[in-house]
């Protein structure tokens, strides 16, 4: 198993291979065990997490960072605490 992962359409428009932890593999695959999407790792729940396996479009950017503030607050974590990256 190579343990990479291939992001499309990365910064600069191109492609990347970076390295895959086997922690974080073992995370995604119990994400991936609550919905089970066959095609979308991180798929858009507009009906819930129950109903993602449904999704017809990713989990889009507005979505990323409205996951990252709720779980941020229910960590009591402080806004500036958390520094992501900005294309």
């Amino acid at each position: 198993m190579r343990m990479r992962v291939h992001i499309r359409n990365a910064k600069g428009n191109k492609d990347r291979l970076v390295p895959l932890p086997f922690n974080t593999l073992q995370v995604l695959r119990q994400f991936w065990a609550l919905h089970r999407h066959s095609d979308l790792m991180f798929p858009n729940r507009t009906r819930g997490l129950k109903g993602a396996q449904l999704a017809e479009s990713p989990l889009d950017r507005g979505g990323i960072q409205k996951t990252i503030s709720l779980v941020t607050q229910e960590m009591g974590l402080k806004k500036d605490f958390l520094s992501l990256a900005t294309p």
